[in-house]
């Protein structure tokens, strides 16, 4: 399975053309890597986010033509879901939440790798904000720097998750 996913996450970019193809290699390389080397599901729950609004993004640059108001929201929405739902039952990480309503105690489930998805997703979402932060600062870009600032974000923030979760 690990071995025909790499197979198409690399071949895939080269087919599609697509504007930001690095983003996409480097987000794969970070999952496929965390899944390999045993971290834990909660984090490699964040990078399938990140992976899944990275390749929404690039998607949204491949389709030329607007059909309708929030189109590219929903190509990065239906990517995201089209992403997590496949590798779910490998990367569920449930906890549960205890609330106290009147007199009853109602117990809500919740799936931690599917919230750091989309804690991922809004890290990709905000890194290119970022990087036209550092540009307008410095004068000039870096070279790579969405790149560089996406994947730092999601090391990070994956590190974070890895030793206090």
């Amino acid at each position: 399975m690990i071995k025909f996913l790499t197979i198409t996450i690399f071949i895939f970019p080269l087919l599609a053309f697509a504007y930001c193809p690095v983003c996409v290699i480097g987000s794969s390389v970070l999952v496929i890597a965390g899944y390999e080397l045993g971290v834990k599901k909660i984090v490699t729950g964040l990078l399938i986010g990140g992976l899944a609004v990275v390749v929404g993004d690039w998607l949204n640059n491949l389709i030329k033509k607007k059909f309708f108001k929030g189109q590219d929201l929903l190509v990065i929405v239906l990517t995201f879901i089209i992403s997590y739902l496949p590798v779910k039952n490998w990367i569920a990480d449930y906890t549960y939440l205890t609330l106290n309503i009147s007199n009853y105690q109602k117990f809500l489930l919740i799936d931690k790798s599917l919230l750091a998805g989309i804690l991922g997703g809004i890290l990709v979402f905000i890194a290119p904000y970022i990087s036209k932060w550092i540009t307008k600062k410095r004068g000039k870009p870096i070279l790579l720097q969405r790149v560089i600032i996406t994947l730092v974000l999601l090391i990070i923030f994956g590190l974070i998750l890895q030793f206090l979760f």
